[in-house]
């Protein structure tokens, strides 16, 4: 079986001088980062973790955190990457329930890791000053063997724990497997080369930034990391690394082609933004094409399933056919080793055009999730995973991506989809964020609800908006309220988080 630490092994033998890790300007080769990983990971065991043994990293992104997900997978561990926004309680409920043996962090976050009620005896931590009750994470490199691991294979790579935007985390078991076939499927879609150079700038504990990476190093291709999103940093790094591929969600892109400084960088270098994660307006996807001028490869999927359809960048066109722009929307076809089925409340398949819940097939989708049988059991049936997304397919088998289950807004006893509203508000050019929400209503159960973020200096009325969208939407799909935020509510990942403004806009807790 491989495992994903054998990317770093074998780039070191074809590709010993090139850079395979690039942050803050330091860089670290192909032969340095596996002897680094081969330190780390008997530096692990040495610490008396076994074979399938978690560790826990409470991390913002750096070069280390790769090699720790290395180092786990060739000491037969796994790595449970740990989101750094977790408040307190949340932080308690993911570690009560990986049970890490060990726990990962630095000097930015080992406050934050000091509260948590259950924290493992061994806690390392990566600094330049001594922290009380942590162990200095150089010191225990500097003392370590490097002479290549020998330990006892392990299934799977990591615990990733669900973003949570529709409920309480889960801890989704991704193989080594899992990862492998998906940088296939991806470096078919994004036409990767081993010349790329990749700019990672999404949080490296995301699903998203892993497989980027994993996809990427699978080709021995150089990583440049940006330790945070901001666009203007973003730009900069582009730039400075002459990076030829990224990933960015589309939140993201929104804020790069809206940067100020845009024009004043040479983006030359750059062939392609791979994006995903959350809806994707076509508006906002024209001007990235226009102001950007690379490709683009759109993926969907979830954590769990990771790739499952591509949108390569021969079908982002603009001012095509009416096929072509209608298909802006979708999120492609099926990635080659994946399939998509929708079916109906009762379980049955549907036809092409009409929507359903989405299905996914592949050797990229978990086995399970960890510890939670009675999760695992809803979610995989009979070799499908049920997303929980609503859908459809069109006669050739384009997936268009309609509305999460729980985003759906039922009012009067009508389906509306949220999407399709919020795609009418980004036509607007006062509009920078739009989500739209079902707040509840006596009269009709839910009113539809637009929660907008307008752009710097500008302005926009309710009435406006509402107006854009009777002109382009049945009268019932149309706004009945519009509120106004300075910013919506977003997880790292870049995700706008829909049930918070519910719970904050309904006066309930979130």
């Amino acid at each position: 079986m491989m495992t994903l630490d054998d990317i770093v092994r074998r780039n070191s033998l074809r590709f010993p001088t090139k850079p395979a890790l690039v942050c803050d300007g330091a860089e670290r080769s192909w032969a340095e980062l596996d002897r680094r990983v081969n330190k780390l990971g008997n530096a692990l065991l040495q610490s008396g973790l076994h074979c399938g043994d978690r560790v826990a990293v409470l991390l913002g992104n750096c070069s280390e955190y790769f090699e720790i997900y290395f180092a786990c997978a060739r000491a037969g561990l796994v790595a449970v990457p740990v989101n750094y926004r977790l408040t307190g309680p949340e932080l308690d409920q993911v570690i009560d329930h990986a049970q890490p043996s060990l726990l990962i962090t630095d000097g930015e976050y080992a406050g934050q890791a000091g509260v948590i009620k259950n924290l493992p005896a061994r806690r390392w931590c990566i600094s330049e000053k001594a922290v009380q009750g942590f162990e200095d994470y150089g010191s225990i490199m500097e003392a370590a063997d490097a002479t290549p691991v020998s330990a006892g294979a392990n299934d799977t790579f990591a615990i990733f724990y669900t973003s949570g935007t529709t409920g309480l985390p889960k801890g989704a078991l991704v193989s080594h497997r899992n990862l492998e076939m998906n940088g296939y499927n991806q470096a078919i879609a994004d036409r990767s080369v081993p010349g790329d150079i990749n700019l990672l700038a999404t949080p490296i504990y995301h699903m998203g930034a892993v497989f980027m990476g994993v996809t990427y190093m699978m080709l021995g291709c150089t990583q440049h990391i940006l330790r945070k999103f901001d666009p203007g940093a973003w730009l900069a790094l582009l730039e400075q690394s002459r990076a030829s591929v990224a990933l960015l969600v589309p939140t993201m892109i929104n804020a790069v082609v809206n940067a100020p400084g845009l024009r004043d960088h040479d983006l030359s270098s750059l062939r392609l933004v791979f994006y995903g994660g959350g809806p994707m307006p076509v508006s906002v996807l024209e001007r990235a094409i226009e102001r950007l001028g690379c490709g683009f490869t759109q993926g969907y999927g979830l954590t769990e399933t990771l790739e499952a359809t591509f949108l390569v960048s021969a079908d982002h066109v603009i001012n095509g056919t009416e096929t072509q722009t209608r298909r802006l929307a979708s999120a492609g076809r099926e990635a080659v080793g994946a399939e998509i089925r929708i079916i109906d409340e009762a379980g049955a398949d549907l036809d092409a055009g009409e929507t359903g819940e989405i299905l996914i097939k592949s050797e990229s989708v978990i086995a399970g999730y960890w510890n939670n049988p009675d999760e695992t059991a809803n979610a995989i049936r009979d070799g499908w995973f049920h997303t929980g997304d609503l859908g459809y397919l069109d006669e050739d088998r384009y997936l268009f991506v309609v509305d999460r289950k729980k985003d759906m807004v039922i009012s009067g006893g009508m389906n509306i989809y949220s999407k399709e509203i919020e795609s009418v508000l980004y036509r607007h050019s006062a509009v920078l964020e739009a989500a739209v929400i079902g707040l509840p209503d006596e009269e009709w159960g839910e009113i539809v609800t637009a929660v907008i973020a307008l752009k710097p200096g500008r302005e926009a009325s309710e009435r406006e908006l509402v107006d854009l969208c009777r002109t382009s939407l049945a009268g019932y799909k149309k706004p009945r309220k519009v509120l106004f935020l300075d910013e919506l509510p977003k997880n790292p990942s870049g995700k706008i988080l829909k049930r918070v403004l519910r719970g904050n806009l309904a006066g309930k807790p979130t």
